[in-house]
């Protein structure tokens, strides 16, 4: 299993012609972003609480969900 953080992976989606993409460009931006946890609540209560952050929850749900299968590979 790989040992990456979210934020990582986060950042191998800029640039991404999607909604993806533009949230990952968002959390690129954000100096205050939780770089170092994998904790699906932390990182939602975050990004639910944060003004910056407009998109819909579901993106990041996407997000997160090829996250986890990006680190099982």
């Amino acid at each position: 299993m790989k040992q990456y953080s979210f934020y990582q992976y986060a950042l191998t989606k800029r640039n991404e012609n999607s909604e993806i993409g533009k949230l990952a460009d968002l959390i690129f931006q954000d100096l205050s972003f939780p770089k170092f946890t994998n904790d699906y609540h932390t990182l939602s209560d975050y990004l639910e609480t944060e003004a910056m952050y407009t998109q819909p929850m579901s993106v990041f749900d996407d997000l997160f969900d090829s996250y986890e299968e990006w680190l099982k590979f």
